[in-house]
């Protein structure tokens, strides 16, 4: 077959088939570029031999021709142009990009927001307090002093009555206030450094045992 009647060959064959350059472009993944430098016998804006070939291959199943007749041809009267180390094949403007690219990003940008979530719960949360003792919110008591026993979590500022107190590596802790008699208002406050403040109010009644006088009788 004459080399340069390819290219008014494979418009015949199109236009048999009702297939436009850009449709074509679409079945094979070949370029319009190419396929156009097919057509009009510009054989020298072609990429090197093997992948000639492969566009005639491509050509073949679509438009139902024998591809390697036409290569023999080609090959033979083509001037040589072979591939070289640096040839890259043509890409494919049809083919999906791998998804591998985008997960590593979409994995980085996840734990980001995840570990941000964290931090800012950390910085900015509230903190919690428990009271152990006493359980209670009003609590009767009959000595002058009792014991504040709780533990605080997440908090990093711990106030028992507005005096700062420190608490054990667990949240652990433990405050003894003095007592007047009748109501006693006992405030326990936990805080974060730029966060928000929990408060819990505990009431203690201390009622000093009644004195007993006993008198001897008269004789």
């Amino acid at each position: 077959m004459e080399y340069s009647d390819l290219g008014s060959f494979l418009s015949e064959r199109m236009r048999e088939r009702g297939v436009t350059v850009k449709r074509l472009s679409e079945l094979t993944g070949i370029s319009v570029k190419h396929l156009e430098a097919l057509r009009e016998g510009r054989f020298d804006q072609l990429p090197s031999a093997p992948y000639l070939r492969g566009y005639l291959m491509k050509l073949g199943q679509i438009l139902e021709f024998d591809a390697n007749d036409w290569w023999e041809g080609l090959r033979n009267a083509r001037p040589a142009k072979n591939s070289a180390p640096t040839d890259e094949l043509p890409k494919n403007r049809f083919k999906k990009e791998p998804v591998k690219k985008y997960i590593i990003p979409g994995a980085l940008a996840i734990i980001l927001i995840f570990y941000f979530g964290f931090r800012f719960s950390k910085i900015f949360g509230q903190p919690s307090i428990t009271i152990s003792y006493p359980a209670e919110n009003v609590t009767i008591v009959s000595q002058d002093s009792v014991s504040i026993i709780g533990r605080m979590t997440g908090g990093d500022t711990l106030k028992v009555n507005f005096e700062t107190i420190s608490a054990g590596q667990n949240g652990d802790w433990q405050k003894t206030v003095s007592l007047q008699p009748g109501i006693n208002t006992i405030e326990i406050s936990a805080k974060k450094f730029l966060g928000r403040e929990t408060k819990i109010i505990r009431q203690v009644i201390y009622e000093p045992p009644k004195s007993s006088s006993s008198s001897a009788p008269a004789l």
